[in-house]
């Protein structure tokens, strides 16, 4: 096998190598044991998580309930300081989720659909989104798709034929999950507020690896977690509510984290809290909240400018070799509209993820595509190295070794 990081004969797009970052690769155990280029399903865990989760563990032993109020609450405070750092929000406008669909039920829960009925999505986002709104046809809500024209990006003008004055909401992803491809979200935003729309992005695949800053781009709602680049695991997600739109928003799912007097247990009385937490609903899993914590700790440490030109730096190399190969990459065409997943067209996917971990190297599969995606924490030698494994499992199977 083949595994010269030097050698890419196809043109390479100019990007900031940042060899700098490199130095964080003993942060995180699994680097050392396997070829792990899947970050984008599953942020790498981090020894920083690995020592607050201890910490976390300990503090339960040490106090008890008590950690609640003296640890646990100023635990949640800080992640919502943290990811609204990250994305150019103010902390009262972040709210804690378990997960992106809790999330989506409770701002989903809190719109009027009887004026304005219509949610226009792309048929690129990942289904939980489109979900939201189709599970509310009963209530008369209509959803209305934008076609992607080549399954890789949507173009503005296209939402522009969808959105009405009959339309209540757009909600679309920053970066699609198929494709990599980062959507001109400014541009949409101009779109829906023309017709007195809502904004609601979806930003998993973005956040933490693409610079974002919610206030310039006009977002009225951002959902995301801390799954993926911001490498906190699963349990986690967050929602971010434009201040301006905060007291229009009175869900009809609610819990008692998102009681203006939550401590105070008022059986017979529903007061929302008058910022984001409003639609906070039960418990939250304070475990993943201190992972998480470390993780965003991790990406401001670096600064998300310095990870995004790094993995452009990485994804533009990948892309070079895969094309070399023949092979046929889905991504956008030019470096700046994508994040870093690399999407392969290749017959029987998951077998060919399957033969790759046993070479110890670790990527995913979606139908019809192996997706690889490198992070900060990855090198060029990693890409030849994945790149040489398909190589050989593609001429095993021209002999026939696939059976």
């Amino acid at each position: 096998m083949t595994t010269d990081a030097s050698r890419v004969p196809y043109p390479v797009p100019p990007a900031v190598e940042h060899p700098e970052l490199e130095a964080y690769r003993k942060e995180f155990p699994i680097l050392q044991r396997k070829t792990y280029l899947n970050s984008c399903s599953l942020g790498a865990l981090s020894q920083r998580g690995m020592a607050r989760l201890a910490e976390f563990t300990e503090r339960w032993n040490e106090w008890g309930a008590h950690a609640w109020y003296e640890i646990w609450l100023g635990e949640l405070e800080r992640a919502r300081r943290q990811f609204a750092a990250i994305i150019g929000a103010e902390p009262h406008e972040v709210a804690l989720a378990p997960n992106v669909s809790v999330a989506l039920g409770a701002i989903a829960s809190a719109f009027d659909y009887r004026q304005r009925n219509k949610v226009v999505l792309a048929d690129m986002d990942f289904p939980t989104l489109a979900y939201q709104w189709l599970a509310k046809r009963r209530l008369g809500v209509e959803c209305v798709f934008v076609e992607s024209p080549d399954r890789i990006c949507t173009p503005p003008e296209l939402f522009e034929e969808k959105v009405d004055e009959r339309t209540l909401l757009v909600a679309t992803s920053r970066v699609f999950y198929t494709s990599g491809y980062i959507q001109d979200v400014r541009a949409v935003a101009d779109i829906a507020h023309k017709q007195g729309a809502y904004l609601l992005i979806d930003d998993y695949q973005g956040t933490g690896q693409i610079p974002i800053d919610v206030e310039a781009m006009d977002i009225d709602i951002l959902v995301s977690g801390t799954l993926k680049w911001l490498m906190g695991g699963p349990g986690l997600a967050f929602v971010y509510i434009r201040e301006g739109l905060l007291s229009q928003l009175e869900p009809t799912i609610a819990g008692w984290f998102g009681h203006r007097q939550q401590f105070q247990f008022k059986t017979k009385e529903l007061e929302f809290r008058q910022d984001a937490a409003r639609i906070e609903l039960g418990t939250p899993a304070v475990p993943s909240v201190y992972v998480a914590n470390a993780g965003m700790e991790i990406v401001r440490e670096i600064g998300v400018e310095t990870i995004c030109e790094r993995t452009r730096y990485l994804t533009n190399d990948l892309i070079a070799r895969a094309r070399e190969h023949g092979w046929q990459v889905r991504a956008p065409h030019e470096p700046e509209r994508r994040n870093s997943i690399v999407m392969l067209e290749m017959e029987q996917p998951e077998q060919i993820v399957a033969e790759l971990v046993k070479r110890n190297i670790i990527v995913d599969s979606r139908p019809g595509l192996v997706r690889i995606s490198p992070y900060f924490y990855n090198t060029i030698e990693e890409n030849a190295v994945i790149i040489a494994a398909l190589e050989e499992i593609l001429e095993e199977r021209g002999r026939g070794g696939q059976g």
